[in-house]
């Protein structure tokens, strides 16, 4: 009985201890994924910005 008691002291500190950890490991790994998609959504916006420019381009080259 004091055995159970002991392990289910340990288990809930355990829990607690590293759920506060994996939030905070969360926190940060959700900034570092929130930077990485501002850069890739900017790249994807110059690189469809640059295939709008052609395709105007080219339907004007076509058009003359």
């Amino acid at each position: 009985m004091q055995d159970e008691e002991r392990y289910m002291t340990l288990n809930v500190q355990s829990k607690k201890r590293s759920s506060a950890q994996t939030s905070q490991l969360t926190f940060k790994d959700y900034s570092v994924m929130l930077h990485w998609y501002k850069i890739l959504l900017g790249i994807s916006g110059t690189v469809n910005g640059i295939l709008a420019l052609t395709l105007i381009s080219l339907t004007l080259l076509d058009s003359s």
